[in-house]
């Protein structure tokens, strides 16, 4: 009984193992047919590849061949990404690990070099807006310049990051460029010493030399003002601290300025937007294939009662005009001033396997709360049906523009006072008075002196 107890054990432990290798066997047969099956796709796609990038492969073996100096491999390569990418769009680049590093600080607040956004109008680089306090504001830089040439160099067919990284450098040391104004003929060629420029994203109506910020600009009414130069990692931290002191002050209405902001990282702008609305849609990302992704407004922290008049113009772009779109459909704000920048592309900072560098590539385009897509120059939309459109048009004369950049930049108290500063901006006079027959339906002409 022994014998035969063993021998069948051993019977059903070689049956196993001949099951375990039968089906060892089945597995390897089936992949070996699925592979003859995917051949010809496979084959197909190697030979489309070739035939996309065989130029590309015998144009480097004819300049390694044949080119007169030594090569630097590294170079080519990063040259080769960079014109693949730069044949999307302006906003798509490649990043070294250098470059990654300082792209970093900029969302952190920190920035070297003449403090200038730049954008593309009309396939034009463009200046978007001289960042406050910066060397370009300082030398005359205006929103709407034309960016011509960067030490002699034509770079009108460069893309806006290429350009934004040329600006760049090290603190201390020299550019010339050439840009043409808005309302002039002939360039002006402009040189500027970079330096290091903390980016203050949150202030108020008046930061005075101690630091100290005021944010009434209409004690009279009690109406409060605070301006938004762009959005980064800190300027959440810093709105809240804002909001909290326009309540101490008994604030009844407030002006968000983001006139000149040329946006920021989304995170920072759904937040801001948040303290606004309390419920619904703030915007939503749709990439290629239709994948989208919805930010929700919630009750934190959100005011919905406090009067508000928002202010918007061409240099307003990106991360702003989410802000600005999110509360004007809402209905939250009365949105005055000119038609922003239309700049409704995502980008996604993407590094690459194995590699310290990566790729910012533009990966969807931003959905307001009412559906519209906001990019200029999109074929899906109406090609009048971008940006943000004010409620309340007021349009500024380029003199105009010109002495409001003056105050904005200048700290000087006095020479940032209310009257002066009413007296010539006229697109915050009119949303001050906005507010003040808000405030006040019954009455008119209440000018809170």
């Amino acid at each position: 009984m022994i014998g035969v107890s063993r021998r069948a054990t051993e019977w059903r432990l070689n049956a196993g193992i001949m099951t375990r290798h039968g089906l060892l066997v089945f597995l390897a047969f089936t992949m070996v047919v699925v592979m003859f099956l995917r051949l010809p796709p496979i084959v197909a796609r190697q030979d489309l590849i070739f035939h996309t990038y065989g130029a590309l492969v015998e144009v480097d073996a004819l300049v390694r061949q044949r080119y007169v100096e030594e090569l630097d491999d590294d170079r080519l390569a990063v040259g080769a990404i960079r014109g693949m990418l730069r044949e999307l769009d302006p906003y798509s680049r490649y990043y070294t690990a250098e470059e990654l590093a300082a792209a970093s600080r900029r969302i952190e607040g920190h920035y070297v070099g003449i403090g200038v956004e730049v954008g593309m109008v009309d396939g034009q680089p463009t200046v978007i807006t001289p960042l406050e306090g910066g060397p370009a504001a300082e030398a005359g830089v205006q929103p709407g310049d034309l960016i011509l040439g960067i030490e002699g160099h034509d770079v009108r067919r460069l893309g806006v990051i290429d350009i934004e990284e040329q600006l760049q450098g090290s603190a201390g040391t020299s550019v010339r460029i050439t840009l043409r104004h808005a309302d002039a003929e002939e360039p002006t060629e402009l040189v500027m010493e970079r330096r290091s420029i903390d980016i203050e994203t949150v202030c108020g109506f008046v930061q005075r030399v101690d630091g100290a910020r005021d944010y009434l600009i209409d004690p009279g009414n009690a109406i409060a003002y605070i301006r938004l130069n762009r959005f980064n990692d800190t300027t959440p931290r810093n709105f809240d601290a804002a909001l909290a002191a326009i309540r101490a002050s008994n604030a009844k209405a407030l002006v968000l300025d983001l006139r000149f902001n040329p946006g920021g990282i989304l995170p920072a702008a759904v937040a801001v937007a948040n303290r606004f609305v309390d419920e619904g849609g703030i915007v939503s990302t749709i990439t290629r294939r239709g994948v989208e992704t919805d930010y929700a407004a919630t009750a934190s922290r959100t005011d919905t009662s406090l009067p508000l008049a928002l202010l918007i113009n061409g240099s307003t772009a990106s991360a702003a005009e989410i802000v600005a779109g999110a509360l004007q459909d809402h209905k939250r704000a009365i949105v005055v001033g000119e038609r922003s920048f239309g700049k409704g592309s995502v980008q996604g900072m993407l590094r690459l396997t194995n590699h310290e560098a990566a790729v910012k590539l533009t990966i969807a385009y931003y959905r307001l709360p009412s559906g519209r897509l906001i990019h200029r120059g999109l074929s899906t939309v109406d090609p009048d049906d971008w940006g943000i459109k004010p409620d309340v048009p007021v349009t500024l004369s380029r003199d105009e523009r010109q002495a409001l950049q003056k105050i904005r930049f200048g700290r000087n108290a006095d020479a940032r006072s209310a009257d002066n500063t009413l007296a010539i901006d006229r697109q915050l006079a009119t949303a001050v008075d906005l507010l003040r027959k808000e405030l006040r339906p019954n009455e008119t002409g209440s000018s809170g002196k």
